[in-house]
C-alpha cells in the first residue's frame, strides 16, 4: 500500500502543478494576452495528468478501504486550484496514522500470541521445568 500511496502523492503534486499552470494561461487568455496556443497544450496536458491521478487515487482508494467523502475530496482536489496540495497533504497524514495504528495492533496481537499456547510457565511451587528448558536457580541454593 505504501507504493499506491507514493504513487498518489507524486500524481496530486504533478496534477496540481499542472492546474496552475493552466489557471495563469486562462487568467492571462482572460486579460486580452490571447495564447491560444498555450492554452490548446495546456489543457490536454492537465486532462491526461488528471485521468492519470484518478487511476493513482483510484487504487489508493481500493488499497486503502476509503469512504466515499475521502474519495470526493481527492476527486475535487484535481479541478480546483491549489487544492491538489492542500488534500494530498491530509491524505499523507491520515495514511500514516492509519499505518502507525495498523503496526501498533499487529505488535500488541504478536504480543498476546506469544503469550498464548506455547511452552508452559512454571508459577514457582512445586511445578517441574518444562522439558529441554534449564532451571533459573542453579547455584542460588548455596
Amino acid at each position: 500500500m505504501h507504493g499506491a500511496l507514493i504513487r498518489y502523492r507524486v500524481m496530486a503534486f504533478i496534477v496540481g502543478t499542472a492546474l496552475i499552470c493552466l489557471t495563469i494561461v486562462i487568467i492571462f487568455q482572460a486579460f486580452g494576452d490571447h495564447v491560444k496556443l498555450a492554452e490548446e497544450i495546456v489543457a490536454p496536458i492537465h486532462g491526461y495528468l488528471y485521468l492519470i491521478y484518478l487511476v493513482a487515487a483510484a487504487d489508493l482508494a481500493r488499497r486503502a478501504h476509503w469512504k466515499l467523502g475521502r474519495i470526493l475530496m481527492v476527486v475535487a482536489a484535481g479541478f480546483v486550484p491549489t487544492l491538489a496540495f492542500i488534500v494530498e497533504h491530509r491524505v499523507y497524514q491520515q495514511m500514516q496514522a492509519e499505518f502507525a495504528a495498523e503496526a501498533q495492533a499487529e505488535a500488541e496481537t504478536e504480543a498476546q500470541a506469544g503469550a498464548g499456547p506455547g511452552p508452559a510457565v512454571s508459577s514457582g511451587a512445586g511445578s517441574e521445568p518444562a522439558a529441554g528448558s534449564a532451571t533459573v536457580d542453579d547455584g542460588a541454593a548455596g
